[in-house]
């Protein structure tokens, strides 16, 4: 019987990837990954994340919230997360099927979904202007409950929209989707990494916060990537790995079938 053979900087009972010197998917960044309330990281959004997880609002102004934040903060993962409960619906409004979905919303009346989110908002085309409008009018005469949860990159007031539109978007509670400090980052790496079996020194995270975007997705995309070339290389996760590899992932010489 063959002895198994441990890895540098691997917890025990992993094996290594059996694969080329650049294997397909090992530089790959698009991982898919969950997006619901526990794989969100509050950091400094505790207040927002108590008011997405409460039960559907019955009336009043807090029935349309309004998020915002910078690429990579989260916006999209809380819409997920939010409109994955019961009675959602998700939406992308840079999506050029955008504004007949937001038509057939404010045609469907009580049928509509109690949990409304609408994504990127900044991005939507001219033609969708009208009917969220008329979402938002709608959704605050009704009895029943429901929200709608709009999200873009910044608060309203500085949004390219119409007046009345960006008075509709600050009618509720307005929250800005605040972004991790540098210790809440380095921490949910470490919880990554060690949830991986990975051993992450304090070096290599260094590195990464320094060398590569510091937005959270990122980030645990880019030790899930090295992660996977470790393993396949059977070499630990160090600094000097973690270079090689960003050499090869930015390398235009590297065969296509291997990106």
């Amino acid at each position: 019987m063959e002895q198994d053979t441990q890895v540098a900087g691997r917890t025990p009972g992993r094996s290594p990837v059996e694969s080329p010197a650049h294997p397909q998917g090992l530089l790959d960044l698009e991982v898919p990954r969950p997006q619901d309330f526990p794989a969100f990281v509050v950091g400094d959004n505790e207040e927002l994340i108590a008011r997405l997880r409460a039960p559907a609002a019955a009336g009043g102004e807090s029935r349309t919230l309004y998020i915002w934040g910078g690429t990579g903060c989260g916006c999209t993962h809380l819409l997920r997360a939010w409109s994955a409960q019961p009675g959602g619906l998700y939406v992308d409004l840079a999506a050029d099927s955008a504004p007949a979905a937001l038509e057939r919303l404010v045609a469907e009346g009580s049928g509509r979904p109690v949990r409304v989110a609408l994504d990127h908002v900044h991005r939507m085309a001219d033609a969708g202007q009208q009917p969220l409008f008329n979402l938002y009018n709608v959704v605050r005469m009704e009895a029943r409950a429901g929200e709608l949860l709009v999200a873009g990159d910044h608060p309203p007031a500085r949004l390219a929209l119409r007046a009345d539109l960006i008075t509709r978007l600050s009618w509720g509670l307005v929250y800005e989707v605040r972004p991790l400090s540098e210790s809440a980052r380095r921490a949910a790496m470490a919880r990554h990494a060690a949830a991986r079996g990975m051993v992450a020194g304090e070096d290599l995270l260094d590195w990464l916060l320094v060398n590569v975007p510091r937005d959270l997705p990122t980030l645990l995309a880019m030790l899930d990537a090295l992660d996977r070339w470790s393993l396949a290389a059977k070499r630990a996760p160090t600094v000097a790995l973690a270079r090689e590899w960003l050499r090869a992932a930015s390398s235009p010489d590297t065969p296509e079938s291997d990106r």
